[in-house]
């Protein structure tokens, strides 16, 4: 079963690269920062193990599967490893579809109604349910981290969580 992470972005994204995310994840924007500290990241969603922390950072890479950051983002050796999975919608129909059916199913609150109508690119980060359990949650989240700055991003997860990011920091919405 998936779970996801929707990055709604207020700026156009559409020249955002494969590479422009592998640098954010590495912390190397140093406009958006993102991937700070992975070890203390990992502890916060209760990944003790060093060890995989490493493994991951070891093998990190982005691959384009489409224009723009149309992505996955693999973080386990091997190919047949399950990646993070980024789905990139900006033609204007689509994100009218995506923001209907984020009013009837998603409930945001009021207080982002009206941001929410300035979206201009929509990004499903789409996880496995055994990735909330090892460090594909923790890339997941590093990643909507850095797509909402770059992308002026309200994030919602399947929880129904809503967020921004504001220099640098997660704040509930």
């Amino acid at each position: 079963m998936a779970w996801w992470l929707t990055v709604y972005c207020a700026r156009e994204i559409g020249g955002l690269e494969p590479a422009d995310l592998l640098a954010g994840l590495r912390d190397l924007d140093r406009d958006a920062p993102a991937g700070v500290d992975y070890w203390t990241l990992a502890e916060d969603y209760g990944i003790e193990d060093t060890a995989l922390v490493d493994a991951a950072l070891n093998v990190l890479r982005v691959d384009a599967t489409g224009k723009g950051i149309d992505c996955e983002v693999r973080y386990q050796a091997g190919d047949d490893a399950r990646p993070v999975v980024l789905h990139v919608w900006d033609d204007p129909e689509r994100v009218a579809e995506e923001l209907e059916e984020a009013a009837d199913v998603r409930s945001p609150p009021e207080q982002i109604a009206e941001r929410l109508k300035q979206t201009k690119a929509i990004v499903g980060i789409e996880l496995g349910a055994s990735q909330l359990e090892d460090m594909g949650v923790v890339i997941a989240y590093e990643v909507a981290r850095w797509l909402a700055q770059r992308g002026d991003g309200l994030i919602v997860d399947d929880d129904e969580s809503w967020q921004v990011v504001r220099d640098g920091a997660w704040v509930s919405v």
